[in-house]
């Protein structure tokens, strides 16, 4: 069991690690486009989407490791007027409903996936890109978050935010 723990959690910084890497590919792809349109004057055709598209696979892989590190914004206000039980009882019931909401959005990103592919549909600009691939972040983050939140009803309790893995 250590073993799935240890692995489930590894797939998780590895999400986090290309998470990263794409907002510096953003970066990169954004910074090409100011200089090649203002320096040079062509602007280009293709930094626009693949900026979109890396930005919103940032979102949804680097969100299981947000998860894990409990550092999404957390509205605790009834949190800190309750005590320990409580806060417990609480932190369960938010990370089953996590976890339930993680396997809904995993399921039906699958689905739309999938019937993205069969319709062979593809981006409407000029690059043609078929559109399961940027779409296939979606579902793969809420894998990541499935096992994100399954991690978090193992471990139990409540933690305060920005903690390390």
């Amino acid at each position: 069991m250590k073993k799935t723990y240890d692995f489930f959690d590894y797939l998780i910084k590895i999400g986090a690690y290309i998470a990263g890497f794409f907002i510096l590919l953003t970066t990169v792809m954004i910074f090409f486009e100011i200089v090649s349109r203002a320096i040079f004057g062509l602007p280009t055709s293709w930094t626009t989407e693949l900026s979109i598209y890396a930005i919103i696979g940032s979102c949804f892989l680097g969100s299981a490791y947000a998860v894990r590190t409990y550092s999404h914004i957390t509205v605790d206000l009834v949190i800190n007027n309750v005590n320990d039980f409580w806060k417990t009882i609480l932190a369960y019931i938010s990370n089953a409903l996590g976890l339930v909401f993680s396997i809904i959005f995993m399921v039906y990103g699958f689905i739309h996936v999938f019937n993205t592919f069969s319709l062979g549909v593809t981006s409407a600009s000029l690059l043609r890109i078929p559109m399961f691939l940027p779409e296939l972040l979606l579902p793969l983050g809420g894998v990541l978050l499935v096992a994100a939140f399954v991690l978090q009803l193992i471990d139990g309790g409540v933690h305060e935010g920005g903690d390390q893995l």
